[in-house]
């Protein structure tokens, strides 16, 4: 269990086990964590030097004899969370590299709750690693009663705590809308009858996505496409522009 937790944090299978060994034994010989990984010495050796280029294990020679011992767990979390975070920071240019020579529209389908739920999360990651508003034609009628109990007690508290800042247009219809009002949401409250919403269209980066969680129909629809996405962010400052009540 440990060992497929382990393997999806940059560790492969024979990493892991030596991680965990390391970890049990303490300080130890070569030879000894060799032994409780099941691995041979030459093997280990071999993988014991790779953890010690990535910092996760330590080097210490004493009469002449190397001893090798783990980081703790919580050195481990801060480690990789530290190497998450200059990611983030390069984020930005590697999404622009990939849309420059990458002109393909993509298309992703999803209509499966639980799956939309995670994606919800997922963008909100996204657009506070850009660091850029973004922008939103919400839709909350006839909305499915999972989602309400997943907006109200999960998403909610989780979008509030992120820094980025919202510009909305909505429908007066959709009036849930106003429980997610804070200082980094800027909302245009359409009241004409014409203007209903009963989808959400997220515009970010080079993406679109539009997302419904209506009781008759749970999906959710990314299209990655420059084109597209200039478009709507072109239609959405002309309907904030020129609107008036």
């Amino acid at each position: 269990m440990l060992n497929e937790v382990l393997k999806n944090y940059w560790f492969s299978d024979k990493e892991a086990k030596i991680y965990l060994s390391c970890l049990e034994l303490g300080n130890a010989i070569a030879s000894s964590i060799a032994r409780k990984a099941w691995e041979n010495r030459v093997t280990t050796y071999s993988i014991l030097k790779e953890l010690i280029s990535r910092w996760i294990i330590n080097e210490l020679q004493k009469n002449w004899v190397k001893y090798f011992s783990a980081i703790s767990p919580e050195e481990l979390i801060k480690h990789e969370e530290q190497k998450l975070e200059k990611l983030k920071w390069v984020l930005p240019e590697l999404m622009a590299i990939s849309n420059a020579y990458n002109n393909k529209t993509k298309v992703y389908y999803y209509d499966w709750l639980n799956k939309v739920k995670e994606l919800f999360i997922e963008i909100v990651d996204e657009w506070d690693y850009l660091n850029e508003p973004f922008l939103v034609f919400v839709g909350t009628q006839n909305m499915d009663e999972r989602f309400k109990e997943f907006f109200d007690w999960e998403f909610k508290e989780y979008r509030l705590k992120q820094k980025t800042p919202t510009k909305a247009i909505i429908s007066d219809r959709n009036s849930n809308y106003s429980k997610y009002h804070q200082e980094n949401h800027n909302t245009l409250i359409i009241e004409d009858e014409v203007f209903e919403m009963w989808n959400e269209i997220v515009i970010y980066w080079a993406k679109v996505a539009i997302l419904s969680y209506n009781k008759d129909e749970i999906y959710w629809l990314v299209i990655e496409s420059k084109v597209l996405s200039k478009w709507l962010k072109s239609m959405f400052n002309l309907i904030r522009k020129t609107y008036k009540k």
